[in-house]
């Protein structure tokens, strides 16, 4: 992977950020376990299932056992924490934390904004811990999938 540099203009003022598509991510869930209505608002943990990861710079399959504690807010504003894990096709794990802010929409589906964060052994995907990434994020009506798209800011 080459290295990221940080362009100037010849005033030494940086350049407007870049998005790089890194990967989409298909994610299956499971209904969600209710925790129940707090201060905040409705805390849910929504188990993931599996899925698929797919894309120009990333690609694998997402593995059961991660979550999203989600948090419902008066309004319909919900606040993502996920965790997850991923196995990439070349056989290495890669930890993701994604946290964002998803809305209701009139079909019922959630349209969000991420910033997902990931962790890695040292090697090929170090460039994963080196890079500030953000994310879209969908979440079906049907409340059995969830399609992610990560981008790197370059």
């Amino acid at each position: 992977m080459a290295q990221i540099g940080i362009e100037s203009n010849s005033k030494g003022i940086l350049m407007v950020p870049v998005l790089t598509p890194v990967a989409r991510l298909d994610v299956a869930i499971e209904r969600p376990l209710i925790v129940g209505s707090t201060e905040s608002g409705l805390r849910e943990v929504i188990p993931i299932s599996g899925g698929s990861v797919s894309g120009p710079l990333l690609n694998g399959k997402v593995l059961a056992g991660g979550a999203d504690w989600c948090l419902t807010r008066p309004g319909g504003v919900a606040e993502v924490w996920a965790r997850y894990t991923i196995a990439t096709d070349e056989g290495q794990i890669v930890s993701i934390l994604n946290s964002g802010i998803a809305h209701t929409q009139a079909d019922g589906s959630y349209t969000g904004r991420t910033v997902p964060r990931f962790e890695v052994a040292s090697g090929p995907l170090d460039w994963l811990r080196n890079s500030i990434f953000i994310g879209t994020l969908l979440a079906l009506p049907a409340g059995d999938r969830v399609q992610l798209e990560f981008f790197r800011v370059d």
